[in-house]
């Protein structure tokens, strides 16, 4: 009778290769564990650094600008504006397309899944039918990325858009120029 190892030549160079391709297989699953683990912190970080920025731009907020974030729904409302009320309400869309973009970039990035947006609360509707937003949008689209203007942009359709009846350059004349344009 012949022995096992006879019947089945196998040279110990064989044994050898199969034990270091065995151990290279073992180190890529380990390898692809701590990349999907890294990942997984990559997004916890980004979610909570949005997290974190969006609730400190909150908690700065005062009574005044509580007050003309309401208002900014209200068309006769925002027509009664000073160059302050407009000057601050700009601020505060400009801080919020801010962290939307940050937002939009990690998404692009793959640190966010693609509904990052609505998770974080910057689901924001026809985000252009509000009268406030539609009148500061032509000043504030030249300050933000593509990926931001898509967004807003795509967000209302051409005719749910707000209609502005606002000059704010004439207001910023009158106000700070004491110049009333002439029409």
């Amino acid at each position: 009778m012949q022995s096992s190892r006879a019947r089945f030549p196998i040279s110990t160079r064989t044994i050898q290769q199969s034990i270091a391709a065995a151990g290279v297989i073992a180190s890529l699953a380990f390898v692809g564990m701590q990349i999907r683990e890294s990942n997984i912190q990559a997004r916890a970080a980004a979610y909570q650094a949005i997290g974190i920025a969006t609730s400190e731009f909150h908690r700065g907020f005062t009574p005044s600008m509580n007050r003309l974030m309401t208002e900014s729904d209200y068309p006769e409302a925002v027509e009664r504006w000073n160059l302050e009320n407009w000057e601050t309400a700009e601020r505060l869309f400009t801080a919020d397309l801010r962290m939307l973009e940050t937002i939009l970039l990690q998404v692009e990035q793959g640190l966010l899944p693609a509904d990052a947006t609505a998770r974080l609360g910057y689901n924001w509707g026809p985000i252009l039918s509000n009268p406030a937003f539609g009148c500061l949008w032509p000043e504030l689209r030249t300050r933000v990325g593509p990926s931001v203007r898509k967004f807003v942009e795509e967000s209302t359709p051409e005719d749910k858009r707000f209609a502005c009846k606002v000059d704010l350059q004439a207001l910023r004349a009158e106000t700070i120029l004491g110049q009333k344009e002439k029409k």
